[in-house]
């Protein structure tokens, strides 16, 4: 049996409950990643407590915190911490970690489990959006905030309360006043696709003048009716179907209201660099494995490369093939042999992208050992189909730039000393 006085401090500590029927917890304590993390269990969505309900690890927890570089860094930023997850991960390589959210029940639950870590480096701060960092700057900035667009201002995890995709734009729009140079940001959320506009003319408009360098990774854009629908599986348990029925019509006139198409969810991550800044968007592989922070600070370079080089720099610079890049053929019988019909190259981690190219592409990658300038190589190619080489520099650049983008080749110049680090 507990003692008075451990239950005491227990039950003040916010751990335990006294019921009729004995005692409880009213929170769950989750070990991950190497901390405690504290959150309410999902029956509290209907309790009193349900509007300030703090959530636990979910998939959108993870795609920032597998993305943040594990780098040392000053001071850095978790906007819409919830109970702490984003912030217990800074707090392991960031000496100062703020952390900002507009609930104080996930901000007690983020203390709470903050003294069960023994961590002592993380502030949080009650908050709507970056108030109450007003002035400060910090050299990472992590976000997973309280994106869904919907009609409802039920929970602060999932409504923002702002109406549409405010809460994303705000959080996107002001990141950069909050950046060091050099700063990086991380943000997961999603946005509209509206009538009358391309599916990501806003997040460009939201990021346009911003100071920084832009790389967006989205998933394939989702249907109304589903993204409703996946939403709202949670009130099966207590509407009844009529009930539901009414809801679920509620949210798409809300739809229908916003003139939206479609929803689209991404990562975007900016980088605050002075000069001419880029913008890059494409689309997510189908999955991501491990943590990715280096391959992410990779292709930073390497697009800064490919918008300030000339095409006489990047020609006579020396390319490596990553070393996760990997090639599959397809082959076909052809009188007594077999003959290569199509080859697709593929990376095996952290961000498994795939396409296919032609067995003069897969010749040239083959030689990418970092020892020949790109301008051999290319020269070579021309030779092999017998064009020229400024008829085959224009042919094969757009496609080595789409190589280089999504990191299969490596400029010698940024490569790391040493091995290249590993993505896990």
């Amino acid at each position: 049996m507990f003692g008075e006085s451990l239950v005491a401090a227990l039950t003040a500590g916010g751990l335990l409950r006294v019921t009729p029927q004995g005692l409880a917890c009213p929170v769950i304590i989750q070990p991950v990643r190497g901390f405690y993390i504290v959150y309410d269990p999902v029956a509290a969505k209907l309790a009193p407590v349900g509007k300030y309900l703090v959530m636990g690890m979910g998939t959108s927890s993870l795609a920032p915190a597998n993305a943040a570089p594990r780098r040392h860094y000053r001071r850095a930023l978790d906007v819409g911490c919830g109970g702490g997850f984003q912030s217990f991960h800074l707090a392991t390589h960031c000496d100062e970690v703020v952390g900002l959210d507009i609930n104080p029940r996930a901000l007690s639950l983020g203390r709470l489990a903050a003294r069960l870590n023994r961590t002592g480096n993380i502030d949080f701060r009650l908050s709507n959006f970056y108030a109450a960092v007003e002035g400060e700057k910090f050299d990472l900035i992590i976000s997973n905030p309280p994106f869904v667009i919907s009609p409802e201002s039920e929970f602060h995890y999932r409504d923002g309360g702002l109406g549409a995709d405010r809460v994303t734009e705000t959080v996107i729009r002001n990141a950069s006043n909050y950046l060091a140079d050099g700063g990086i940001a991380i943000i997961i959320c999603e946005w509209a696709m509206v009538q009358g506009a391309e599916p990501h003319d806003r997040l460009k408009q939201w990021t346009a003048g911003s100071g920084c360098d832009v790389w967006v990774s989205t998933s394939k854009g989702e249907d109304l009716p589903s993204y409703a629908m996946s939403w709202l599986r949670a009130y099966r348990a207590h509407l009844s179907p009529e009930e539901f029925h009414r809801t679920y019509n509620r949210w798409l006139d809300y739809y229908d209201d916003l003139l939206m198409t479609g929803i689209q969810t991404g990562l975007v991550v900016l980088r605050k660099r002075a000069g001419g800044n880029w913008l890059y968007i494409d689309e997510a592989p189908p999955v991501i494995r491990g943590r990715w922070g280096e391959t992410l600070l990779q292709l930073f370079a390497i697009h800064t490369l490919l918008h300030q080089a000339t095409v006489d720099e990047l020609l006579d610079q020396p390319y490596q093939l990553a070393s996760a890049a990997r090639m599959r053929h397809v082959y076909q019988q052809v009188g007594s042999r077999w003959s290569s019909t199509e080859a697709e190259i593929f990376l095996e981690e952290p961000l498994p992208y795939s396409g296919r190219i032609d067995q003069y592409t897969a010749g040239l990658l083959a030689r990418c050992d970092g020892t020949v300038p790109l301008r051999e190589l290319v020269a070579a190619m021309g030779d092999a189909v017998g064009v020229s080489f400024a008829e085959i520099v224009e042919a094969a650049l757009p496609i080595l730039r789409g190589l280089l983008q999504r990191g299969y080749l490596i400029p010698v110049s940024l490569l790391p000393p040493g091995p290249e680090p590993s993505a896990v």
